[in-house]
């Protein structure tokens, strides 16, 4: 009788446990799945709804289409306004070859199926507008987006722009890019283009940053080791770590440098001498805080910059190599032009977003300002001193060719080398410095001189912002 009982009471336990499971798991299918599996191309619920409904309206800041649904010969299509500027970003919706860019992302509130609510879809029946979805209206404007895209000039590369107070994405190029218009036709060409014109190197190119890390490992110095800032730097030109030599560029003179000077002409062994100055893990800790490492929580997705975490026996070349932004160091264009936000923010860092405001066709206005507040990642004592040296790098450094005539410009250059040919040419820095409004990130790919290349798109983009002011 007692063994009886005993067998009940454990299948008891094991059946409570299998029920408890299958709570968990259904609450992480709603709360975490749900929304990912709702935006899949393969739900086909979608691309039925896709049939039934019209296809909601991007639109730009100023309320431009940049995707719409219209009618050709009667047969329903999507119209692209936006060019090949806005390829890699837009994307394209196509049954045949699913969706990519905000057409993907955005998906759900496109078709109307993210309001579903029993309310919400009575309302719509009584008001006859169950055949529309949503409208997204972005951050992006279109005129500055094609100033930035046409700048490069057909070249490889990205630029990402921010507002530094708010992490409102202001523009997001990737280059060379593609008109969604035609994608279908030239779908083999685009794939097969040794150039890559389908991915997004704004927010999906990961980069060695090279120099412009150069900031964050002033960052941590001034942080954690305020003494540094007085100090003198005496370098050959060369240092050598674990029988390994690291150089100084060809423009730089053996001799001794205060932090300004070695700053503004970007000494690569003087910056390791510094970054040796702080503790390893305080590093790390600091490198993290200015978003490397983590998932970026924005509307968009963003590909994971990484800071390597090499072993504390044998991986003082790799550690070296990363404060000067070389080695296994690796970012996205969209993740410096954070960095740079956080100087030109009193050392506040914000979440970067796209889209605006997203309305129904009820006129009801979804909430779409990141949940994420801002952070405290430097002091605002720490993040002005830093901006003094990007003000100089500007005016005196390797950054005059981003100055502008009457606006104060803060910035730092960077020449990345990499193993596939010249090295990438880098410019990250804000403007106007007394009251930023515009924080800026550009790489072009095997340009070489990052102030030579681009810093003049940085100075062009930044120009035609404040001009505007859009």
């Amino acid at each position: 009788m007692n063994k009886l009982r005993s067998n009940i009471k454990l299948i008891f336990i094991v059946f409570t446990l299998l029920f408890i499971s299958l709570v968990v798991y259904l609450t992480h299918f709603i709360t975490v799945e749900r929304e990912r599996l709702i935006q899949s191309s393969y739900n086909r619920r979608l691309w039925e709804q896709e049939a039934k409904v019209m296809r909601g309206t991007i639109y730009d800041s100023k309320g431009r289409p940049l995707a719409e649904t219209g009618y050709e010969g009667g047969i329903k299509k999507r119209i692209y306004s936006g060019g090949k500027a806005f390829g890699p970003l837009i994307g394209y919706s196509d049954p045949v070859l699913g969706r990519a860019g905000l057409e993907s992302v955005f998906n759900g509130e496109l078709l109307g199926v993210s309001e579903q609510d029993p309310v919400t879809l009575l309302r719509q029946k009584i008001l006859g507008v169950s055949e529309r979805g949503s409208d997204v209206y972005l951050t992006i404007d279109l005129d500055l987006q094609r100033t930035a895209y046409d700048l490069f000039q057909g070249r490889k590369g990205a630029l990402a722009a921010i507002e530094p107070q708010t992490g409102r994405i202001l523009a997001l190029v990737s280059s060379p890019g593609y008109d969604p218009s035609n994608v279908k036709e030239n779908w083999d060409n685009l794939s097969e283009d040794e150039n890559k014109p389908l991915i997004n190197r704004a927010t999906q190119g990961l980069y060695p940053p090279g120099s412009v890390f150069k900031i964050i490992t002033l960052a941590a110095a001034l942080s954690y080791n305020p003494e540094i800032e007085t100090e003198k730097f005496y370098t050959p030109g060369y240092i050598k770590i674990d029988g390994s030599i690291i150089r100084d560029g060809q423009h730089l003179w053996p001799g001794e440098y205060d932090l300004t000077t070695a700053f503004r002409f970007s000494s690569n062994t003087v910056f390791i001498q510094i970054g040796q100055s702080v503790e390893r893990e305080k590093m790390i800790s600091m490198v993290e805080a200015f978003g490397f490492n983590r998932a970026t929580k924005s509307d968009i997705p963003i590909a994971k910059s990484t800071f390597p975490k090499p072993p504390i026996i044998g991986g003082n070349v790799e550690m070296a190599e990363s404060f000067i932004g070389q080695g296994r160091l690796l970012c996205t264009p969209i993740q410096m032009a954070q960095v740079a936000a956080v100087i030109a923010n009193n050392g506040n860092t914000v979440t970067p977003y796209i889209a605006r405001e997203i309305v129904s066709p009820l006129g009801t206005v979804k909430d779409t300002l990141p949940k994420v507040s801002q952070s405290q990642v430097i002091s605002p004592e720490v993040a002005d001193k830093i901006k003094a040296l990007m003000i100089d790098v500007v005016r005196n450094g390797t950054g005059k060719a981003a100055a502008i005539k009457g606006v104060e410009v803060a910035g730092k250059t960077g020449s990345a080398e990499n193993p596939h040919g010249q090295a990438h040419a880098w410019f990250v820095g804000f403007a106007p410095a007394e009251d930023p409004k515009i924080a800026v990130a550009v790489v072009v790919e095997n340009a070489g001189s990052g102030g030579a290349v681009a810093g003049p798109i940085a100075r062009e983009v930044i120009l035609k912002y404040l001009s505007g002011m859009v």
